[in-house]
């Protein structure tokens, strides 16, 4: 099918219907059995022997198991896979016991759309005292745990209306062509490479003074940085549309040029895009000792895509309180931290689609890699070199934890429509388009966490779609400028760190009355 052709489940459902029918207490019985079910289109899929062969990864499609994941399915997935290959696994049509459709109208709050606008903050403007104070109430006022106008309006509004608005603007954006990869913007996108490429070996190679190596450190890392964006394209299947040339490509650039896992990325990634700032199941935010967005990281809780607890413990309190002051230094050893997680995925973890083939590519880039650096002169200006080259794809780590750390990392259910809960966890970050290049296009993360196949250079085009889509349903659409966003994050992790140090005040307090009850006893 062409990428530009609406498909036919977009405006109806045309599979056959099933004999059986799956009522909600039986789909928690099933649950309770330990079987592996969803619910798709109505219809109720059970997928035990499918589990450890999923393309996206075995955590991913755990994390969509129990609920309704229609749009999930939908957004994440080629036309075929929902359209052909879920009917095997079908066990029958979902019957809710209880079907209670809840209208705007029904409540007693009049909220108008008036009183929700777009969030948005120029980039002409910069980052200002009122710019950024703004962005700070809207961001507390919407995202507070308590019942606030935010949660309101959720409540408020028809859950089937926003899940058919979200279809029908996914429709449109098939009808505009915006689904068709433009191929032009690669081969743009690969001059650039060469360039980048070119200067750091030309630097590296044929340099004389250590302020040329590190030129041609810095061009590496920029030929890093760059390689990502179209990676990350080929994970999300978005270069051809089959996952098979997709990965293959993907492994070529992330293994071995980059040194890093794809399959990783992809297993992490999927999780991310379906539980997205979810403290307990979403891997991009859990990142103790070093980061903590929400308080909740305080207790204890137990990362289901780890299968351990993240323990909040004495490191913890330390880099969290500071983690404000620490946020760009931490980040700019975000590359090794990757090379980590590539390592600890491919040699422990059991189901790997590509185990073979990526740690060939991983070991390819380490020879290279390493073949490069015997060419400088000393072992100082070797570790100067890996140092720069490393610590400078650090903009990188910053775009992909500026969208999402300080955004909601509440749990609304598993009710809450695909896209409210989309917009509500990822910040979009508005820039001039001519900078739209070191951006790579994923500055606008909010559009690309509803159509995640949609191809990166055309999310642009989708922003003024998808704030028509927001004034229409009543949703927030969040997007700042690039300092005002950063000031948003810095804001968000200060506040989690303000909690730590009154946690230490009152356990200080707690220790000096136990010590003087202590000392009065005797």
């Amino acid at each position: 099918m062409p990428p530009n052709t609406v498909p036919d489940r977009l405006l109806s459902s045309t599979s056959a219907r099933s004999p059986s029918i799956i009522t909600s207490e039986k789909f928690q019985e099933l649950i309770k059995q330990g079987d592996s079910v969803f619910i798709y289109e109505q219809k109720v899929y059970k997928v035990n022997n499918f589990m450890a062969k999923h393309p996206g990864g075995e955590a991913a499609i755990k994390s969509a198991l129990g609920r309704d994941v229609t749009d999930e399915i939908r957004t994440m997935h080629p036309p075929q896979v929902y359209e052909k290959m879920i009917n095997l696994y079908c066990i029958g049509d979902y019957m809710p016991d209880v079907i209670r459709p809840v209208s705007i109208t029904q409540q007693h709050t009049h909220i108008t759309k008036a009183d929700k606008p777009v969030l948005t903050a120029t980039w002409e403007g910069g980052l200002t005292v009122q710019a950024f104070d703004d962005a700070i109430k809207d961001l507390h006022k919407h995202h507070s745990h308590d019942l606030t106008t935010d949660a309101v309006v959720q409540k408020d509004l028809n859950g089937d209306q926003i899940r058919e608005a979200y279809r029908k603007l996914e429709a449109e954006l098939y009808e505009r062509g915006l689904f068709k990869c433009n191929y032009w913007k690669y081969a743009r996108e690969c001059c650039r490479y060469i360039l980048f490429i070119f200067l750091s070996l030309w630097f590296t190679l044929r340099g004389t003074e250590t302020w040329h190596y590190m030129a041609g450190a810095a061009f590496m890392a920029m030929f890093w940085h760059q390689l990502v964006f179209t990676a990350h394209d080929a994970g999300h299947n978005e270069i051809t549309g089959r996952s098979e040339i997709d990965h293959v490509i993907g492994v070529i650039i992330a293994d071995f040029i980059g040194g890093l896992s794809l399959g990783w990325w992809k297993d992490n990634h999927n999780v991310h895009h379906i539980v997205t700032n979810h403290p307990e199941h979403d891997p991009d935010i859990q990142h103790i000792p070093f980061f903590a967005i929400t308080t909740k990281f305080f207790n204890d809780i137990y990362s289901t895509y780890y299968n351990r607890i993240l323990k909040f413990d004495a490191a913890s309190r330390f880099f969290i309180k500071y983690q404000h002051y620490l946020y760009y230094l931490v980040l700019s050893f975000g590359r090794f931290n990757l090379h980590r997680l590539s390592f600890t995925y491919l040699l422990t973890c059991k189901n790997v689609r590509t185990r073979t083939l990526e740690l060939v590519g991983i070991t390819f880039f380490f020879v290279w890699f390493g073949s490069l650096l015997s060419t400088l002169p000393s072992w100082n200006i070797r570790i100067a070199y890996v140092m720069v080259s490393y610590m400078l794809t650090f903009p990188l780590h910053v775009q992909i934890t500026l969208s999402h750390f300080g955004m909601s990392t509440e749990d609304r259910g598993p009710n809450e429509p695909f896209a409210a809960k989309m917009l509500r966890t990822t910040m979009d970050v508005d820039c001039p388009e001519w900078l739209d290049w070191f951006h790579g296009g994923l500055q606008y993360q909010a559009v690309h966490h509803l159509f995640p196949r949609l191809p990166r250079h055309n999310l642009r085009q989708c922003v003024p779609l998808v704030r028509e889509f927001c004034n229409q349903v009543g949703l927030h659409y969040y997007m700042y400028n690039f300092s005002t966003g950063n000031g948003v994050v810095l804001g968000t992790l200060k506040s989690v760190a303000d909690q730590v140090g009154l946690m230490n005040q009152v356990a200080k307090s707690n220790a000096k009355i136990w010590a003087n009850e202590k000392e009065h006893a005797h």
